[in-house]
């Protein structure tokens, strides 16, 4: 009689250890990502190079926040046939791209003649990132669009709205970084172009 209750503990006990054995937490199947950074700055430029003596005496300009429509994230888009958008299940970029066009917006001021200040009575400018994907539609392209809205010293609203492309590789990541250099470049250029001048 005394062995039987040792053996149901016995008993009790592997059966324990099995269990606590064959309740593994599985890890669950991830897809690992990979980041893409905006190649905003040209390798060929060198640190030597100092920007136009206009820049310091250009057209004062006051920017505002830059700011991306709410379906813009650090995911990498994809338009299909249909206009739906899709995130791509691995690649992201390293921050939000309307970071990348604010420093685009930045690096472009001293090219425009235009000086950044901090005034209300200079003109100011408000960007919005309204489209930023990728499209297959007649090659793979990277688009992107953006809103300005210049509110000159006199409160008067333009709105302009710059869209381009860049010709991307079908592999990614490819030449995807340098494209969207370049695309983020041109939009803020061309938003930059309607400021006026001084004269």
């Amino acid at each position: 009689m005394t062995l039987l209750p040792g053996r149901v503990s016995l008993v009790v006990s592997l059966l324990v250890c099995l269990v606590g054995a064959a309740c593994q937490l599985r890890r669950p199947p991830v897809t690992p990502t990979r980041m893409i950074e905006p190649q905003l700055i040209d390798p060929q430029l060198t640190e030597s190079q100092t920007p136009p003596a206009s820049a310091a005496s250009g057209a004062p300009i006051r920017l505002l926040d830059t700011q991306a429509r709410a379906h813009i994230g650090r995911r990498l888009l994809h338009q299909q046939p249909s206009g739906e958008l899709i995130e791509d299940a691995t690649w992201r970029w390293s921050s939000a791209p309307d970071r990348y066009l604010d420093t685009a917006l930045h690096l472009e001021l001293a090219s425009a003649g235009l000086r950044l200040v901090d005034l209300a009575s200079s003109p100011s400018l408000a960007t919005t990132l309204m489209a930023w994907h990728v499209e297959s539609a007649g090659g793979t392209r990277l688009v992107g669009a953006a809103e300005f809205e210049l509110t000159g010293p006199d409160r008067v609203v333009q709105l302009h709205i710059a869209r381009a492309s860049e010709p991307i590789s079908a592999d990614l990541p490819g030449d995807v970084a340098a494209a969207a250099g370049r695309l983020l470049r041109r939009l803020a250029h061309e938003g930059l172009m309607h400021v006026p001048r001084a004269h």
